[in-house]
């Protein structure tokens, strides 16, 4: 309800582009042409939605290579209605179911098998799905997930870029064994929808390369490195995309796109600059938005809605929240201890 309603307002004050997304889901781009300044990539699912019997099913969606992007989507419902979810198609590709509350799902189809479920699932229980199976539920419960989806062929071409061997598939030592990195990746990502105008594209991206990496060497058998990574950038590399931050504050440019301007992968440009700069891309970003808003609450009287949009923060609160965070005082107390 709260994201039917956020829709209906968001469209009575703005002219929303509403497309489809490969047939199978809308993106919403608040400001036209100024939604990349301001907010991740936001999706709604239909086929979800069609398939657990559901008014929306929001999310995001990272496109980190050439193949289908990793989808992180909330499927909540507090009305239910008894049934079952209708079967996929099969698809080479996997997705990790994660209760963020207790659930009651009965059994569980993969094919023509059938799958006897616990009488509840506990929140933080993930279940691991191989989608070319075609898996169904029993529903038979209010319940509140976190999906994350992945394809095959984006598991190995992440992998490829960092230098790993091919995954061979995922596999979970216990059907809904806990997991709780996944389970804290889930809560973070159902907060982040919650507020999906404060989030941008770098964070979700972030999110993407996390999964991918925590999934390949907890499911996929891939071994971890112990050793520093080598991965590095060229002098060229870090002054074109430090140049083109400092100019560009007010925009919000995605991993993707610094990774473009240096003719790298995204998670090689990730991994990369994380060894250089000593921070996450994303991080490095805050960083120098906080440092620009600090010259001008020291050297101008400018307000501090004019100071949050001229450094890039959507809007006067998110800019007050990552200030005070980086800094320990609000904007208002540090302009009035540091004043020139």
């Amino acid at each position: 309800m709260m994201w039917r309603n956020w829709l209906i307002q968001r469209s009575s004050r703005v002219a929303c582009k509403v497309k489809p997304i490969q047939g199978q889901a809308i993106a919403i781009f608040g400001w036209g042409i100024l939604a990349r300044q301001f907010m991740a990539v936001q999706v709604l699912d239909p086929v979800l939605s069609k398939r657990f019997k559901l008014e929306v099913a929001p999310g995001f969606e990272a496109r980190l290579s050439g193949t289908a992007p990793i989808r992180f989507t909330r499927l909540t419902t507090w009305d239910f209605e008894k049934g079952r979810s209708t079967q996929p198609p099969p698809e080479n590709a996997f997705s990790f179911m994660v209760p963020l509350i207790d659930v009651g799902f009965t059994d569980l189809r993969l094919g023509s098998k059938s799958v006897v479920l616990p009488r509840r699932q506990e929140a933080g229980q993930p279940f691991l799905f191989d989608l070319s199976s075609r898996p169904s539920i029993g529903i038979d419960s209010s319940f509140d997930l976190l999906r994350f989806y992945i394809s095959q062929a984006t598991i190995d071409e992440l992998a490829y870029e960092k230098g790993l061997k091919r995954v061979g598939g995922l596999a979970q030592p216990s059907f809904g064994e806990k997991d709780p990195i996944v389970f804290r990746m889930a809560q973070i990502l159902a907060i982040a929808l919650e507020s999906p105008n404060s989030v941008s594209d770098s964070f979700v991206e972030y999110m993407a390369l996390a999964f991918h990496e925590h999934i390949i060497h907890q499911y996929g058998g891939s071994s971890v490195s112990t050793r520093p990574s080598d991965a590095r950038l060229a002098p060229w590399q870090i002054r074109r995309v430090t140049d083109y931050v400092e100019t560009n504050l007010e925009s919000n440019p995605s991993i993707s796109d610094l990774a473009n301007m240096c003719e790298l992968s995204p998670s090689y440009f990730a991994l990369a600059f994380r060894q250089m700069m000593g921070m996450a891309p994303h991080q490095w970003l805050m960083r120098r938005r906080v440092e620009r808003a600090k010259a001008m609450l020291k050297t101008t009287n400018a307000g501090l809605a004019i100071v949050s949009t001229s450094c890039g923060f959507f809007d006067q609160s998110h800019f007050s929240r990552v200030f005070s965070r980086f800094e320990g005082y609000s904007p208002r107390e540090w302009r009035r201890l540091n004043k020139e």
